[in-house]
């Protein structure tokens, strides 16, 4: 969206560009788009103070009550003849009014695990998340893209928070339907993500435990990263077949390698099917961690407001530590199911000990193209050599998603997660959460 009378644009505009070139301020703004995103969520976790088993994952809700706030405004500038130059904003808070923490208390020779509840406010200031250059040369279709600067690989988060890194990425369109991208990172804003980045590259000596976030941001040993994507989409036997490949070194890490495929058709008239199925796979440095391999395959179709998707997944080892992604769930949320399944103990994906399989349903009906009511079903489990982790796991969703206009979106959901260790123990855990959410 272009704004030319803009306040804040125009104070902005004049703090970057007038000490440097003198023009006018209507010349300065007048090729400026904003966009941007206000996000509100509340988020409560309820685990059973008396099964609690499985659920020591630290990307687990495990708070009574959180106020997350998120807010990115956006400025896209034509400063010369083939150049853009791009600036986000960015302010991140979250409000937490009563919270539970797991601890363990000696007596003698014995141990009780208790529990501690306390009040915490945490809040960011606004700051600068993303600034680089764009330079596009039409001729050849190329954009070369340097600077701070969102990722968007396969194996990190491309929604509102993902992984930022800086560097230089590189974009060819020369062949319809195909995108080839090259990039190369050498530092990463792994501050701001905390637990979500993988753990288990931390100097702690035990990569078969999860890792405080604290330690992600000061232990963390990484290299530059280097890699590739062939990106493609094109009508095959009359349905559109999508493709994803991907190939990247992270330097003192490994290599990493992924193929996603997605194809769509319409059968019968007026039903949409689509099968999706991804490999990722990795060979390692590292040691103590196994190679990773992650296999996941989605069927989905669609009629008359009612869709019904069945899919299944299988990654990790009962031996060893592994990994599939980078961050977070990376950028596989179309082919994962619920929730908190898969951020319980053993079934991290961005790295964790324990062998897992999973199967899910979801199915959902949406009124008027604007109100979806749905829900999701997973089950399966994790296998570990010990035997003291992992176990069969459940998880069941209901959401309710409501467009209120092409902007303003609303989004509510409820989860039971249950994870069963038969002698060792069993887990219950309970979450909401409502968000509402503006782009502009």
């Amino acid at each position: 969206m272009k704004l030319v009378k803009l306040s804040l644009v125009a104070a902005l505009a004049a703090g970057a560009f007038s000490v440097a070139n003198a023009a006018p301020l209507e010349e300065v703004i007048k090729d400026i788009d904003v966009s941007g995103v206000l996000r509100y969520r509340y988020e409560s976790g309820n685990i059973d103070s008396k099964d609690v088993a499985g659920m020591d994952g630290d990307l687990l809700n495990k708070s009574k009550q959180n106020h997350k706030y998120r807010a990115q405004i956006n400025f896209n500038a034509a400063i010369a003849d083939n150049f853009k130059a791009f600036v986000q904003l960015d302010y991140n808070a979250k409000d937490g009014g009563y919270g539970t923490q797991y601890g363990t208390i000696n007596k003698g020779q014995q141990t009780e695990t208790t529990h501690f509840y306390n009040e915490s406010v945490t809040k960011q200031g606004l700051n600068v998340r993303q600034l680089y250059l764009t330079y596009t040369n039409e001729d050849f279709a190329t954009s070369v893209i340097a600077g701070k600067q969102q990722l968007n690989t396969i194996w990190t988060d491309n929604g509102v928070d993902g992984l930022v890194g800086t560097g230089i990425k590189v974009l060819n369109n020369s062949f319809d339907g195909l995108t080839l991208a090259a990039f190369a990172v050498d530092s990463f804003n792994f501050d701001e993500q905390l637990g979500d980045v993988t753990p288990l590259f931390a100097e702690i000596g035990n990569f078969n435990t999860q890792v405080p976030a604290t330690a992600e941001v000061t232990h963390i040993k990484v290299g530059n990263l280097y890699g590739g994507a062939a990106i493609a989409s094109y009508e095959v036997f009359g349905g559109q077949l999508d493709s994803q490949l991907w190939g990247a070194y992270w330097d003192m890490v490994g290599a990493f390698y992924a193929l996603d495929l997605a194809y769509g058709t319409t059968i019968f008239s007026d039903i949409n099917w689509k099968l999706n199925g991804a490999y990722l796979g990795n060979y390692l440095d590292k040691t103590d961690i196994e190679n990773g391999n992650f296999f996941a395959l989605r069927g989905t179709m669609e009629w008359n407001g009612f869709d019904a998707s069945l899919g299944g997944l299988y990654y990790g080892d009962k031996e060893q530590a592994t990994l599939t992604i980078i961050e977070d769930q990376g950028n596989l949320g179309h082919l994962l199911a619920g929730q908190e399944i898969f951020y319980t103990e053993g079934s991290n994906l961005n790295g964790d000990y324990g062998q897992n399989t999973f199967g899910y349903l979801t199915a959902g009906y949406t009124f008027n193209e604007v109100l979806r009511l749905g829900a999701d079903f997973v089950y399966g489990g994790t296998k570990t050599n010990d035997h003291m982790s992992g176990g069969e796991k459940m998880e069941a969703v209901a959401r309710v998603d409501y467009k209120y206009s092409p902007k303003l979106s609303f989004q509510a959901w409820y989860s039971y997660l249950n994870v069963d260790r038969d002698a060792n123990g069993e887990g219950k855990k309970d979450t909401v959460r409502l968000q509402a959410l503006y782009k502009f």
